[in-house]
């Protein structure tokens, strides 16, 4: 399976890199990307389906208690969409994985 990691993904890892570096230092950035790397292989080789969002076909990943990774499956391809914060409103995060 491919991974593609679309733009706003890629915004949203680059923001909470930016985060940890800050907040929480190099070491643990290291262990967020140890824990998102390992997730993400055992979602490419089927071996995770996590909870779907009603109306879509985007599921969602739990990274760390922190941070989630929304997904849908296309074929043969993983389409990580965006990262969100647990901590925010679920209202608030599913408008943000359903805009355009």
């Amino acid at each position: 399976m491919n991974i593609f990691w679309t733009n706003r993904a890629k915004s949203d890892l680059e923001n909470l890199e930016d985060f940890l570096i800050e907040n929480w230092g190099f070491d643990v950035l290291e262990d967020f990307y140890e824990i998102l790397e390992r997730k993400i292989s055992l979602l490419k080789n089927g071996h995770l389906i996590h909870q779907k969002y009603e109306d879509t076909n985007f599921h969602k990943l739990l990274i760390t208690k922190h941070t989630s990774i929304i997904y849908e499956i296309a074929g043969n391809q993983l389409n990580l969409l965006n990262m969100i914060n647990n901590f925010r409103n679920p209202d608030s995060n599913y408008k943000t994985i359903t805009e355009k």
